[in-house]
């Protein structure tokens, strides 16, 4: 059986355009309204590839979907000798175009990176991105 000869997937961009205007316009429909701190290196280990100077300096509203609609997972609020650490994660999606137009025309970032701060106003809480996949989705952990 052959594929459907009225759709090209590899050469032509007028279909590729036309799904990820669609993406767009369903993260700001169904989306949240964020906030986008980039993380600047302040001073790099090299031996260690860590960085223990870093500081946020500009902030960037931009919409995002979240995925996870139950609630934050993760390991919750856990309780040890040294105090209360809240371990809460969720899983943000945002299209490359919007990333690119909003923040990454300024910054010179493709996407969003590793230590990056997304703000959630509607719980104040801040969110550090600690992976992002390859689907262009990104996990943060509360802090």
């Amino acid at each position: 059986m052959a594929t459907n000869f009225y759709f090209n997937n590899f050469s032509a961009s007028n279909e590729q355009g036309l799904l990820e205007d669609l993406i767009i316009e369903a993260i700001k429909i169904y989306g949240q309204d964020m906030i986008y701190i980039p993380r600047n290196i302040g001073n790099l280990d090299t031996l260690y590839t860590a960085d223990d100077q870093s500081y946020y300096v500009q902030t960037y509203d931009v919409e995002m979907y979240i995925k996870s609609i139950d609630g934050f997972s993760g390991d919750g609020n856990f309780m040890s000798k040294f105090g209360l650490e809240i371990r809460d994660q969720v899983i943000f999606s945002i299209s490359q175009r919007v990333f690119y137009n909003e923040i990454g025309y300024i910054t010179n970032l493709v996407r969003p990176m590793e230590g990056d701060i997304v703000y959630f106003p509607l719980n104040k809480k801040c969110f550090q991105i600690k992976f992002r996949s390859e689907e262009h989705t990104s996990e943060l952990q509360s802090h």
